[in-house]
């Protein structure tokens, strides 16, 4: 069934989730992009993703690689990708919540003529190892593990209280807003790719102080320079948070959505706490798909 998605004889993606949904990506370019942005080559509604989460690339001898961008979680093959992999026809990996790709490279051939099953042992035919239950739910628990650990080195400094969504939280994620900036300015002198692939936004016009401004910039360096410069930045996120969490506790998750989502724009940094905070009220209050 898989199969019936591909497009000729090029290399392919074959998309599943988010929501069960399926759709198929012609690997037409030399690179190509998978994320949340809207500038990605191929774009997963899912919030789970950050803006650029991993890139296909095509080798000189025809081949194709998967790299993680920043610090990112993929699973391939069941296994954490560190870095860079080469990716071999049926390869499936996993990015986000409940997104996964098969790397296909050609069209099957036609099935041989069936041979008589053999007489000695279990004649019934084995499942393939990707849908065995236990299997599955052994990638499940590495996977959980691997997040759980890159979250925990994360948050590790930021000191972010669990709970739910409340005044005192949203107050609380506020206040690490300029941290935040300072070590996404660290990302960004150790990594170019990592911080791209963290942090998305625009840096405005006429100077205006948008979290990617400030986090491009090495000015102002000092604490208290640097908070009172982001104060505009996290005035909004409490006015914008608080309006949503009103809008959630009166049920109207309409509205709710639209204004977490607009909490993140205004810190669109998926390794700050303040961001994650606004994508997981996002993800609670958003209306299942339709099947």
């Amino acid at each position: 069934m898989a199969f019936s998605f591909f497009r000729g004889n090029k290399p392919s993606l074959l998309q599943t989730g988010p929501g069960g949904q399926s759709r198929s990506h012609v690997l037409d370019r030399p690179e190509m992009s998978i994320g949340r942005a809207s500038n990605a080559d191929i774009v997963v509604d899912d919030p789970f993703l950050a803006p650029i989460h991993a890139r296909i690339e095509k080798q000189s001898d025809g081949g194709f690689i998967i790299r993680r961008m920043g610090l990112n979680p993929i699973m391939l093959r069941g296994e954490a990708l560190l870095q860079t992999a080469s990716l071999k026809t049926g390869d499936s990996f996993r990015l986000g919540k409940d997104v996964e790709f098969q790397f296909l490279e050609k069209a099957p051939a036609k099935e041989a003529p069936k041979k008589e099953a053999s007489k000695t042992g279990d004649d019934k035919p084995k499942k393939p190892l990707l849908k065995q239950p236990a299997f599955l739910a052994g990638m499940g628990l590495v996977y959980l593990a691997i997040v759980g650990i890159i979250g925990y080195v994360i948050l590790s400094d930021s000191g972010s209280t669990e709970g739910g969504p409340t005044a005192e939280r949203i107050n609380a994620e506020a206040a690490r807003i300029p941290t935040c900036i300072k070590n996404a300015r660290r990302m960004r002198q150790v990594s170019e790719p990592s911080f791209n692939g963290a942090v998305g936004g625009r840096v405005g016009r006429d100077g205006d102080a948008t979290y990617a401004a400030l986090s491009l910039s090495a000015e102002p360096s000092d604490d208290a320079a640097l908070a009172k410069a982001a104060e505009p930045i996290v005035e909004a996120y409490k006015r914008t948070a608080i309006a949503a969490l009103a809008s959630e506790t009166r049920g109207n998750k309409t509205l709710a959505l639209s204004l977490y989502q607009q909490t993140y724009d205004l810190v669109p940094d998926i390794n700050c706490s303040a961001a994650r905070f606004a994508l997981q009220r996002r993800a609670a209050v958003k209306p299942p798909a339709k099947r």
